[in-house]
């Protein structure tokens, strides 16, 4: 196996305040680093009334980046598919697969937090239902010459859709989740799983990641992609990193427990820990040699095939940020991919 792919999850989430649209635009000069440095896709990610952030829409910022991609893949990292209207939701990632030339990759999930359940007016008790309706009719909205359904997102009666993606059968569709039943479930679709890693410690996502791999083998499906968003900062030393991210990074980690993230999670896995208890084996944080060994390890441990690293967190000022990126495509992944092309 050669190394992984490499991709950049944007942070398009500011707090309260800020100037959004001069963050947005550091953004696009982040995509046009790792665009030029040879990453091969870039993510936005999903949440609504996030009120510890602005928190742009994830399906605009990726159409407004399509000019600025280049050959990159877009994707969603995720897109919440429970609360979405399925005929809105295949409409609107068709466009945007049309727009980029057939670079789409959708990374979709059930969604985790009551606000938003109740927002959107769908019972805690039947989001699975809904997730698995929705996500069932957007892929024959895109593949079935007529659809016909009947559930809680309303009714279709031999309809005859014919906006379709630009890749057939369709975009390349990726599950996310951290329950073994979530992972059964992913390898019961022959679905790719998204994992976010740092949403566990190391030993955990090892666990996961073989239960995963068994899942798909008991269902014949041995090979399919096991990828992982990874929290990552490449400071000027080990000391200095911890001293450049750590605002950002905590109030970023203390959102997700006010949210819920880790109730989804097994008790080992909370959130309710101080900064330096929360960030040993989830983040990869450090300076250049210490970020080339903890990828590497995750390389050569959970053998995923794409890699999505998330450089920044509200807050964290975007020249810190580009002094990041310059490090980590300079100095770390040169290093990295011999070494982990021969451990895997």
């Amino acid at each position: 196996m050669d190394g992984p792919e490499y991709g950049l999850v944007l942070c398009s989430q500011f707090p309260p305040g800020d100037d959004a649209t001069a963050r947005f635009a550091e953004q696009v000069e982040q995509v046009h680093h790792v665009r030029d440095a040879g990453f091969t896709s870039v993510w936005a990610t999903q949440h609504y009334l996030a009120e510890e952030f602005q928190y742009l829409h994830p399906l605009a910022v990726l159409g407004r980046l399509v000019p600025e991609t280049g050959d990159m893949r877009i994707g969603t990292a995720i897109t919440l598919m429970t609360l979405a209207h399925p005929v809105d939701m295949a409409e609107q990632l068709a466009t945007l697969d049309i727009l980029s030339g057939g670079r789409l990759t959708v990374g979709a999930g059930l969604g985790y937090r009551d606000l938003e359940f109740d927002a959107f007016g769908i019972p805690r008790d039947r989001r699975l239902r809904r997730f698995r309706e929705n996500l069932d009719l957007v892929l024959r909205l895109w593949t079935d010459d007529e659809v016909s359904f009947d559930g809680d997102a309303g009714r279709l009666d031999g309809v005859r859709p014919v906006l379709r993606p630009v890749q057939r059968p369709h975009p390349p569709v990726w599950l996310a989740g951290h329950t073994d039943k979530a992972l059964t479930r992913t390898a019961g679709m022959g679905l790719p799983w998204l994992a976010a890693a740092a949403h566990v410690d190391a030993d955990h996502l090892r666990r996961q990641a073989a239960f995963f791999r068994a899942a798909c083998a008991e269902q014949g499906r041995p090979g399919t992609e096991v990828n992982v968003l990874q929290e990552i900062y490449v400071g000027e030393s080990d000391e200095q990193t911890i001293e450049d991210v750590r605002d950002a990074l905590a109030a970023k980690y203390a959102a997700y427990r006010a949210w819920g993230q880790d109730q989804v999670l097994p008790e080992s896995q909370s959130f309710d820990k101080a900064f330096d208890d929360l960030r040993r084996g989830r983040f990869v944080l450090g300076g250049p040699e210490s970020c080339r060994r903890q990828l590497e390890e995750l390389i050569t441990t959970v053998g995923p095939s794409h890699v999505l690293l998330r450089p920044q967190w509200p807050g964290l000022p975007h020249e810190r940020v580009m002094g990041s990126l310059r490090r980590l495509t300079g100095e770390v992944l040169p290093a990295l991919a011999p070494a982990a092309a021969a451990r895997t």
